[in-house]
């Protein structure tokens, strides 16, 4: 979905939605339906942001090439998709993990994660994750857990080890034994159609192709400068508030950019600059991530794991691996977050590939050649380099559990922040993390308007 960019000089508006991902469009939607006048502006020429769900011809399941799992109960989602009548299923399946030469069955991964994280403690002073291992908590016989709780810390929040906040993951890094939270389940026909159904009654208000480049505001007064580049004229936009929903990597970059011609593009220059969130924001970190989609001719690996859904690896350029079950297609995805995922993002797509068909090749003790004569398509997109996210999602860094609170604070009751880094239930990193925010935005906005 690409609403058209209307040519304007200038807007006038009660609110303007800086970011039409999740948690924009789910603010703008809210204020919508409660006869706020809103616009919305995206830089891209397609919303959704980090939700981005590629439909190729091709490819027999929609390819996600951002966002792809529910987790847990996720309430917020869970009423969108029951309103939108959209589809969806549990990733069901078995988990399997790679010791030496052996694919064996990991029927206990969940057990295996809860004895190293339960050790966890909130009552001493912060410090990373990577502190906690090196105290070696559960001593030799946890050696192995240790390095699964790793693989899951890098893996799952992106993180580098020796920043993330132990005390963030100790509140609600994991889901601990509850069954409903361990649930990971997909949208069936691509998790974009939500994004979609939110903005469907937006759709003339929601600019497309429009950079906002500066943001000018004082109390109850903002005005945003746009540059649509090619489509259309817009100049400036005039609201009362604004809500801000950008990505943290590209807000940190905003409030850090060293700015002189304004030519960075993505980042936002505020005026007056945003000094009192320089406290939450360095106390967040940006995640890294590279994931790798690739479709191959037949499921070769059904004979012996027909119902393979995560297969868990001591590979370092992908240590974990799922495929599409319970949907029967030859479709794995390759998944590599934290300090490697720099690394990697730095090669060619060709490059990437060759990375990715060698890490599954070694996984199944095939060749490369006829692993890649199995390969009928490969798709993956750059977030770390792509100037509108500049990242994967967010993690609290040490010091930083509360971060997430301090970012949703408003400032004036004229500027608000949205996004999955200011949600402060617990559900970072997650698109339903995002659409509260959304939500919780919009109330802030409604209370300060009336």
């Amino acid at each position: 979905m690409a609403p058209a960019c209307s040519s304007l000089m200038s807007v006038a508006t009660d609110v303007v939605v800086i970011g039409a991902g999740a948690a924009g469009v789910a603010a703008a939607r809210a204020l919508h339906d409660k006869g706020v006048s809103v616009v919305v502006l995206e830089a891209r020429e397609r919303i959704g942001g980090r939700v981005y769900t590629l439909r190729d011809p091709s490819a027999p399941l929609p390819v996600e090439l951002g966002a792809e799992f529910i987790h847990g109960s996720a309430d917020e989602l869970q009423f969108l998709l029951r309103k939108a009548r959209l589809a969806h299923v549990d990733v069901a399946g078995e988990r399997y993990s790679v010791a030496g030469t052996q694919i064996r069955r990991l029927d206990d991964f969940w057990e295996q994660l809860d004895r190293v994280m339960r050790r966890l403690d909130e009552s001493s002073g912060d410090r990373s994750f990577q502190q906690f291992l090196d105290s070696h908590p559960g001593g030799r016989q946890l050696a192995r857990e240790r390095r699964l709780a790793l693989r899951w810390v890098e893996g799952f929040h992106a993180a580098d080890s020796r920043v993330i906040s132990a005390h963030s993951l100790a509140e609600a890094g994991w889901p601990g034994d509850d069954v409903e939270e361990r649930r990971l389940g997909r949208v069936i026909d691509g998790y974009n159609r939500v994004i979609e159904w939110l903005a469907k009654p937006l759709a003339v208000r929601i600019r497309t192709s429009a950079v906002v480049t500066r943001v000018r505001w004082s109390p109850g007064a903002v005005v945003v400068h746009v540059n649509p580049g090619d489509r259309g004229v817009h100049r400036s936009i005039e609201a009362r508030a604004a809500i801000v929903a950008v990505p943290l990597g590209v807000l940190k970059a905003s409030i850090d950019a060293v700015r002189h011609d304004n030519d960075d593009i993505g980042t936002i220059e505020f005026v007056p600059e945003l000094q009192q969130k320089r406290r939450a924001l360095d106390a967040l970190a940006v995640g890294s991530v590279v994931r790798v989609v690739l479709r191959f001719r037949e499921r070769f690996w059904s004979d012996e794991y027909d119902a393979l859904s995560f297969l868990h690896t001591q590979d370092d350029d992908f240590p974990t691996w799922w495929t599409s079950y319970p949907m029967r297609e030859g479709v794995f995805v390759g998944w590599c977050g934290g300090p490697h995922a720099r690394a990697l993002a730095e090669l060619q797509v060709d490059a990437l590939e060759a990375r990715a068909v060698g890490s599954l090749a070694r996984q199944f003790h095939m060749s490369k050649p006829r692993l890649r004569a199995l390969l009928e398509g490969f798709w993956t997109h750059d977030w770390e380099h792509d100037p509108f996210a500049r990242g994967a999602y967010s993690y609290a860094a040490v010091g930083g559990a509360e971060a997430a609170s301090w970012l949703a604070r408003p400032l004036r009751r004229t500027l608000f922040f949205a996004g999955e880094a200011s949600d402060s239930d617990g559900s970072t990193g997650t698109v339903h993390g995002a659409l509260a925010s959304g939500r919780r935005a919009a109330k802030q906005v409604m209370r300060a308007l009336a």
